[in-house]
């Protein structure tokens, strides 16, 4: 009798074992279910969510400015900052830029520098994709016709192409423009 005893007690603790365990793994289950859910409807992307809802939304001088920039099909440019808290950063090319003038047999020389008021980073770019940025520039300029060097305005109209072209560059490879300025240090056609 003694032995129907402990073989009863040790089924029923085999019994207890077994519905513990079926308990703790149905808990484990249900968790893993309700975490998977929020994962994949997003609950844990709500920061990023709210970040871009809140980059989206635009001034009433913004909304004005895009959309005569974009009546005109003009490129949209980022907003200035306060220029009385941030100075004026400047990089020079050391090397000139020499294209052949579209259509005619004659040589322009451009010294340029680039001006800034955002933070240094601007200038680490430029001089990290130098060649980048002086091959887009040289791409431009091999578009420019003598009649357009003759043209009221020029340096001007060349210096805010410019600025958008190697804003482009720099987008493209680091994901930030912040050039300003395109200011002509030299110029000489021969």
């Amino acid at each position: 009798m003694a032995d129907e005893a402990t073989i009863n007690d040790d089924t029923s603790k085999r019994k207890m074992v077994i519905i513990i365990a079926a308990a703790l793994i149905s808990i484990l289950l249900i968790i893993a279910i309700i975490v998977g859910t929020m994962f994949f409807t997003g609950y844990f992307n709500e920061e990023e969510d709210i970040i871009q809802q809140l980059n989206e939304i635009q001034t009433p001088e913004q909304q004005l400015a895009a959309t005569s920039a974009n009546s005109l099909n003009v490129p949209n440019l980022m907003e200035l900052p306060d220029n009385n808290r941030l100075d004026t950063l400047y990089h020079q090319f050391a090397q000139p830029f020499t294209v052949n003038v579209s259509n005619s047999r004659k040589v322009m020389q451009l010294g340029l520098t680039l001006s800034t008021h955002y933070d240094d980073r601007v200038i680490d770019n430029l001089m990290k994709h130098e060649l980048a940025v002086r091959s887009a520039v040289l791409e431009h300029l091999s578009y420019v016709t003598e009649d357009d060097t003759l043209s009221v305005g020029f340096r001007g109209k060349v210096g805010e192409e410019l600025a958008i072209v190697i804003n482009a560059e720099l987008e493209k490879v680091e994901g930030f423009g912040g050039v300003e300025r395109v200011l002509f240090t030299e110029f000489l056609m021969q």
